[in-house]
């Protein structure tokens, strides 16, 4: 794997010479997110940066480098919604850009009603909390934390209309290539690849990056219990089985180069694949260990009692809900394996015990 050597890295991907990476700052651990640009009519972006000045100031420096000025984008696509990848896009059309905004149909609804509350997606990650067992106030501490600091940060994004509500197999044309969106949940619903199959490229946002593995999203959608499910569980968006097959119908594709949007780039598309399938198995064998031993000395665990199991040094108000989206997420995944059983304690969390193999 290589890592770019300046805020523009030039035709990363040899056989395609009019796309280039661009290299932004945010404000987060994960370092930089890397957008692409592809030049040509409609200049294209795809993915934005955050809506911080030091962004656009690299992104106008890249540009300039190219020879462009912003305000001739007239295309930008989003391999998801998230901050890192959308934040520019409204920033850009107030500075005058007339750009179209393509977005898979999944995502399309949190770009155009955008805020940090709903990006945070409190309430519902609440509800959802609640039903694997996290107490009530422990999920009130957390919250209170959550919303002051929304309070005290400036957005990072804005709200912003799609024109396009994109699906998989759909195209994204070019003079000379094209680009096939491939539809990709779990980090979100609506997460996309957009792959060039002459060269082998494959643009993958956060689904495949160098150095990290996404978390994913669980969250109930609209609607009543499905009346199929005899503990009368509400439709959820399962983010991670969504992940897992989406790694997996990758396999034995013939990527040349992976184009993420963290870690530079990825030379070795097999292995990551691999890698990436590997460490979630990990943590689900992880959880799987961690629900054997609470069962040692009761018949069944909550999800959040599996969590204290595995982070017992965490401070749960402020680092709980991505690790407890993993423990739901691999209860899933060992659920749809029938590798656990699942029922209803007395105060309706979900309570989970082994199947013997």
């Amino acid at each position: 794997m290589s890592a770019p050597t300046s805020l523009l890295n030039r035709a990363p991907a040899p056989a395609l010479p009019r796309l280039h990476q661009i290299v932004l700052p945010t404000p987060w651990e994960v370092g930089p997110v890397q957008i692409y640009v592809v030049e040509g009519d409609p200049l294209t972006l795809i993915d934005t940066g955050v809506a911080r000045p030091e962004s656009r100031r690299a992104l106008e420096a890249a540009f300039e480098r190219l020879g462009i000025g912003v305000d001739e984008v007239r295309r930008i696509i989003l391999t998801h919604h998230h901050t890192d990848h959308m934040g520019q896009v409204q920033t850009l059309r107030d500075a005058g850009a007339d750009l179209e905004l393509w977005v898979h149909e999944d995502d399309a609804e949190d770009v155009e009603l955008y805020s940090m509350e709903r990006d945070e997606r409190i309430e519902v990650g609440n509800e959802l909390f609640r039903e694997y067992g996290v107490p009530e106030d422990l999920l009130a501490r957390q919250a209170a934390q959550i919303r002051a600091w929304i309070e005290q940060e400036p957005p990072l994004c804005a709200a912003t209309r799609v024109e396009r509500r994109l699906r998989a197999g759909d195209r994204v044309p070019f003079k000379d290539f094209e680009l096939e969106v491939i539809h990709a949940p779990g980090h979100t619903a609506g997460h996309i690849l957009l792959h060039e199959p002459r060269s082998g490229a494959l643009l993958t946002g956060d689904h495949l990056m160098g150095k990290a593995v996404p978390f994913t999203e669980s969250y109930f959608l609209a609607g009543a219990a499905d009346p199929a499910d005899p503990l009368g569980r509400r439709p959820r968006f399962r983010g991670l089985p969504a992940y897992l097959d989406s790694l997996r119908r990758l396999r034995g594709e013939s990527f040349r180069c992976i184009l993420p949007a963290h870690g530079g780039i990825i030379d070795r598309p097999a292995r990551a694949i691999e890698e990436a399938l590997l460490f979630y198995e990990v943590r689900i064998q992880r959880v799987e260990r961690a629900l054997a031993h609470v069962v040692e000395t009761t018949p069944r665990a909550s999800a959040w009692e599996i969590w204290q199991i595995l982070f017992p040094r965490l401070d749960p108000v402020t680092q709980m809900r991505t690790r407890m989206m993993m423990v739901i997420g691999a209860l899933d995944e060992l659920e749809a394996e029938r590798r656990v059983r699942v029922e209803r304690g007395s105060d309706g969390a979900l309570l989970f015990a082994p199947i013997p193999r």
